[in-house]
């Protein structure tokens, strides 16, 4: 009895140390996988909607639309999610390149506010990156219908004046 009662033990203390070791090792993507979650290098579903890829200096970085859970997710509610990677499987997660921020004025986006399709371009002359998007002021639909943007110091986002 003690002899099994010890093998159960053994046997959870491995099933356990094995799910701990997994979860914190992100999934090394070797393939694309249609219609499988993909995740990034902290095991996060990628959210990164209505996006474009810039190519620079041996990285790519792919812009996107940050969605959150529900109707509220037709609106920005955070602002555009910023990865990066060497191969276009596996993905870092940059954080957001252009927050939403609240009372934010043209061409800053505001929560509730529609932004779609960001896109970021290297401005040669100047030396920074420029993330462009489409821009729909709060409670106005697609009423207004400007194009948004923001000068940035590098790919991942932070902005500058």
């Amino acid at each position: 009895m003690i002899n099994t009662m010890k093998s159960l033990l053994a046997l959870c203390l491995f099933y356990s140390a094995a799910s701990v070791s997994t979860a914190e090792t992100p999934i090394k993507h070797t393939s694309f996988r249609p219609g499988e979650i993909w995740t990034d290098n902290n095991g996060e579903h990628i959210n990164a909607h209505g996006g474009g890829i810039l190519y620079d200096k041996g990285t790519y970085y792919w812009y996107g639309e940050h969605k959150v859970e529900g109707d509220a997710g037709n609106y920005a509610q955070v602002g555009v999610h910023c990865y990066s990677s060497k191969d276009l499987y596996n993905w870092k997660d940059e954080g957001i390149a252009l927050k939403v921020v609240e009372g934010g004025t043209i061409p800053t986006p505001s929560p509730g506010c529609i932004l779609e399709r960001p896109k970021v371009v290297y401005n040669k002359k100047t030396g920074k990156y420029v993330m462009w998007f489409h821009l729909e002021l709060k409670g106005k639909g697609y009423g207004s219908a400007y194009a948004g943007w923001q000068r940035q110091q590098n790919p991942q986002g932070h902005s500058s004046s």
